[in-house]
């Protein structure tokens, strides 16, 4: 019974001091801008998140070449419309309308 009570009076202590020095979850330590594609037709290419691209020049893959940015083009233009002209444009031509009565 002694023994129990030690052991539960320990695990308390310990509980208290992780508190007590800055207890925090656990977090990933993953990089920031991790590859997220990976082409090895010929030498491999390396594609990170943010749009850079790295191929390799080795043959053991140590070394690495950053060989550019494939969102460096800019935006891509666009014509702006309104909803009429985009309605006009794409809706489906119908037939002539009604005309409502004038005599009521």
């Amino acid at each position: 019974m002694a023994r129990k009570f030690f052991y539960v009076c320990a695990a308390l202590l310990c509980l208290s001091l992780a508190f007590h020095f800055g207890y925090t979850t656990a977090r990933a330590q993953a990089p920031g801008n991790p590859v997220v594609a990976v082409y090895s037709g010929g030498l491999p290419l390396a594609l990170a998140a943010n749009g850079d691209a790295y191929q390799c020049t080795s043959s053991n893959g140590e070394s690495w070449v950053f060989k550019g940015n494939v969102f460096a083009g800019g935006p891509t233009p666009a014509q702006h419309e309104s909803w009429g002209q985009l309605k006009s444009r794409y809706a489906p031509k119908s037939g002539p309308t009604s005309q409502t009565p004038t005599d009521r």
